[in-house]
């Protein structure tokens, strides 16, 4: 990668480094470390997700069938005489599997069955339009502008009280309108002190990032290169700058300029702390944004495998994660199975079986 030569080194201007000389050297290999662990986590991942369509998928299908037969034997089985608390249990048993099945079912038919559902046994919550329409046309009943409309005009108290809180009304109205003209006067205010002080450091930032990409692009615009060859490579590397630079990342328009020629490491010594300082703000962003990036994708995949968004994931341990995945999966089958069998065979297993999920709910509860 271009990135490892993308460094400041001392000996190249025999004087120690600065601080923001320092810092920078900091952001790159930070940078550089976190795209090789995205790069070693997209392989990991593919590696995953061939391993999970040729063993899991067939589990996960069969696990999920098992469920759909599981809520609509409890479907079957609400008519039976049970005891409040067991058809409470019933219920929420049923709902659970419902909802599984109809969020990761891929079969049209199964999920739209466990949708209806997970529609007939969702307790109904109480409907509060009614309240807050009450609440609107109470409101609206006192509102300024309509309490004149039904006013008596003959009798003088009603007539006072009207203009009294026509007034109130006016004066509240030209506080907020006070309170505007004050926020905007003191807004313009700190802009004009802004920009007596001189630009933001993150306007410089982004001046920055507008220089290093004019430079390249004055060096590499393909209209200005008549051979065939040099033209197709300037092209193929504008294409890339331009990317960059859309995606607001410096370090990689800093590479290109290895790549373009346009710097070598005495030029790179030779940059001013006031030149680095906004080069090392956009780094840190960028490095921020590969955290961010690398968040959302651990993410995604914990909830693709169905496995713990909290806990933090590494590449060289994924494979195994789909392991403990796959025999998950398994075991859940082993009971399921067991479980249709019983009740199918038992008389009493329904009772018993609803009793056992009581006493897990209490361990789970303390």
């Amino acid at each position: 990668m271009a990135s490892s030569l993308l460094r400041i080194d001392a000996a190249a201007s025999q004087v120690p480094l600065s601080a923001e000389q320092q810092l920078f050297n900091t952001w790159v290999q930070r940078i550089a470390q976190q795209l090789a662990w995205l790069q070693a986590w997209d392989e990991a991942v593919q590696a995953c997700r061939t391993r999970f369509a040729r063993d899991g998928a067939p589990l996960r299908t069969r696990y999920l069938d098992l469920q759909a037969d599981l809520a609509q034997y409890l479907d079957q089985q609400a008519g039976r005489k049970l005891s409040k608390l067991e058809r409470q249990l019933l219920e929420t048993c049923l709902l659970e599997s419902a909802q599984q099945v109809a969020d990761l079912s891929d079969t049209p038919a199964q999920q739209a069955a466990m949708q209806e559902l997970v529609r007939r046994y969702t307790p109904e919550q109480e409907d509060d339009d009614d309240a807050g329409d009450a609440t609107g046309a109470a409101a609206q009943a006192v509102a300024p502008e309509s309490a004149g409309q039904d006013i008596d005009w003959e009798d003088m108290e009603a007539v006072a009280q009207f203009l009294e809180a026509q007034a109130q009304a006016g004066a509240a109205q030209a506080e907020r309108a006070r309170g505007q003209h004050q926020a905007k006067r003191q807004q313009r205010k700190a802009q004009q002190a802004q920009k007596a002080k001189g630009p933001t450091a993150a306007e410089l930032a982004t001046q920055s990032l507008r220089e290093v990409y004019r430079r390249l692009a004055s060096r590499l615009h393909p209209d200005r290169e008549q051979d065939p060859q040099e033209r197709e490579r300037k092209t193929a590397l504008m294409q890339r700058v331009n990317i960059a630079y859309e995606a607001g990342r410096l370090m990689e328009l800093l590479e290109l300029q290895w790549e373009a020629e346009q710097m070598d490491p005495a030029r790179l010594a030779q940059l001013s702390d006031a030149r680095l300082a906004p080069y090392n703000r956009m780094l840190q962003e960028q490095w921020s944004d590969l955290q961010r990036d690398a968040q959302a994708r651990m993410q995604a995949f914990a909830r693709e495998f169905g496995l713990d968004a909290t806990t933090r994931l590494q590449p060289a341990k994924l494979m195994s994660q789909v392991r403990e995945r796959l025999q998950q999966l398994q075991g859940g089958i082993d009971y399921l199975q067991q479980l249709l069998k019983a009740l199918d065979e038992e008389p009493d297993a329904l009772k018993q079986w609803l009793k056992h999920e009581r006493t897990l709910a209490r361990r789970h509860a303390d």
